[in-house]
């Protein structure tokens, strides 16, 4: 295909990516930084912005603390559910 001279073409190169969110496939302009398709993006411009606040670590009870709380019981006056734990 000739091109006649004076001529403008505009030609774009696009990249193959997938949506962080979806997992679908679509197209972005090479080197875009997108990373979500068109649905998704809306879907995220909707949700409040990531909490900022520092969130306390978990405090895990120690295996002796729980044997000190049935301290005293006898096993036959426990019961337990089906899942093992205490009713």
């Amino acid at each position: 295909m000739k091109r006649s001279m004076g001529t403008d073409t505009k030609e774009s190169s696009l990249e193959l990516k997938y949506c962080e969110r979806c997992g679908g496939l679509w197209l972005r302009p090479v080197g875009g930084e997108q990373i979500y398709c068109t649905v998704c993006a809306r879907a995220m411009a909707e949700l409040p912005p990531p909490s900022t606040e520092v969130k306390r670590k978990a405090t895990h009870r120690k295996e002796w603390e729980v044997e000190d709380e049935l301290e005293g019981y006898a096993i036959g006056e426990i019961e337990f559910d089906k899942a093992g734990g205490l009713i």
